[in-house]
């Protein structure tokens, strides 16, 4: 979620917009809008770097997450294979309902992958919370 930290951009707000004191002289306000929009670029930036930081951690997440469901759902249907091979089940159990228990499997595999992945994604929150309890 990105936040607006600048004021509305309506009537005599605006981001460029330094307005000229009646009692200041020329130089003085010159100063002035120099420092103030100096400052304001330097917000500006900040905020842009925030937003790339949240940006890559989204990218990080999603990387972290694909990667989680790409080697999990078919791990987990071949140790379901062997499994069932090492049990004997082969001999008994027809193929078409074997694979269907192997791709069961995989898919709770998945689901259980995803479950993971939100666990660890809320972890560094729970982190951040836990240290503003403490410094409170």
């Amino acid at each position: 979620m990105m936040l607006d930290m600048l004021p509305p951009s309506g009537g005599n707000e605006r981001l460029t917009l330094v307005v000229r004191r009646p009692d200041e002289s020329l130089y003085d306000y010159l100063v002035r809008c120099q420092w103030e929009l100096g400052d304001r670029v330097r917000f500006l930036a900040s905020v842009r770097d925030a937003q790339w930081t949240i940006l890559g951690m989204e990218r990080q997440r999603w990387r972290r997450r694909s990667l989680l469901l790409t080697f999990t759902g078919p791990v987990i249907a071949a140790l379901a294979s062997a499994g069932l091979g090492l049990c004997g089940a082969a001999d008994s159990v027809p193929v078409p309902l074997m694979a269907g228990l192997i791709a069961c499997a995989g898919l709770a595999g998945a689901a259980l992958a995803i479950g993971i992945a939100r666990i660890i994604d809320s972890i560094p929150n729970w982190l951040v919370a836990r240290r503003a309890r403490r410094w409170a």
